[in-house]
């Protein structure tokens, strides 16, 4: 993200909205970095930790953050104005995490191109005016593999059960939102987070089920992609080149072509295992 400072009119409300996500039951409870500090010292961070947060670089100067932050309801400022905590205590941590569970929904089949904040505008355009109890979510998180990249998987946090088990008997379709008479290929694939993690703990025992077959497609799709690229590499050679290869020995054909072997039937053994190991990354508001 880009460090360029924020000259917006809706300066203050910005920087309270993201402030105030921080220190929110849904994020606390899932950003250990934030969570460590907040354990030890009370509730209380020091406000140059937070402007160091990637999402929080744009605003500048500081003396403007802290005056928009001694307008929130929910936070407040030390003595000396370098440290800040949220108002309310925070309930229990483990309530907090089953309840995330209970009312988080995992998405699979959005663009590896879409950003934080188009899945944040995406939302809340889209699908919050639609739920029937409160029309605001709580957080919305991209997933990244271990390479941290993106690979078009968001779980959402809904502040009821209720509005997220009607957002589950929605079709949705990005960018269009809520649509009918869809092909099922053009919908987003989703379930309940709960579902999810019972689906990934039955593939840690058994092996390959919903989750790691799609895991699995995420992985064969970037192989090919990979494969392409290096055919086209590969068409730049010069006739020199190719027929330097023909002319290897039948010998050292014989053993390349053995390696080969044996690597491919390695990868095939250990995609599944890691596809059911592999620990997701979340982002979500806070990018550093």
């Amino acid at each position: 993200m880009s460090d360029s400072v924020y000259t917006g009119e809706d300066f203050d409300a910005r920087v309270r909205k993201q402030v105030e996500f921080y220190f929110s039951d849904s994020n606390l409870q899932t950003d250990r970095f934030l969570w460590r500090i907040y354990e030890a010292n009370d509730g209380w961070v020091e406000l140059k930790t937070i402007l160091t947060f990637g999402r929080m670089r744009q605003y500048r100067p500081e003396e403007r953050v802290i005056a928009a932050l001694k307008q929130s309801d929910k936070l407040v400022l030390s003595a000396n104005e370098d440290m800040i905590r949220r108002k309310a205590p925070l309930k229990d941590r483990n309530e907090l995490k089953n309840n995330r569970r209970r009312n988080s929904v995992h998405i699979e089949g959005f663009p590896t191109s879409v950003t934080q904040e188009e899945l944040e505008e995406w939302f809340n355009d889209k699908i919050v005016p639609k739920l029937p109890k409160e029309q605001a979510i709580c957080s919305v998180r991209r997933i990244r593999n271990r390479a941290k990249e993106f690979f078009g998987v968001v779980d959402v946090e809904f502040k009821n059960q209720e509005d997220s088990e009607f957002f589950l008997s929605l079709d949705v379709s990005y960018p269009q939102g809520v649509v009918e008479g869809v092909e099922e290929k053009d919908l987003l694939k989703k379930m309940s987070l709960l579902r999810y993690r019972e689906l990934k703990e039955s593939g840690k025992r058994f092996g390959v089920n919903e989750v790691t077959k799609r895991r699995s497609s995420f992985k064969d799709s970037n192989n090919k992609r990979a494969r392409k690229d290096e055919k086209k590499e590969g068409e730049g050679s010069t006739e020199s080149e190719e027929k330097d290869n023909t002319e290897k020995t039948s010998e050292i054909a014989t053993e390349g072509t053995k390696e080969g072997g044996e690597e491919a039937k390695g990868e095939g053994n250990e995609q599944p295992k890691e596809g059911a190991k592999e620990e997701a990354k979340e982002e979500s508001t806070k990018e550093d």
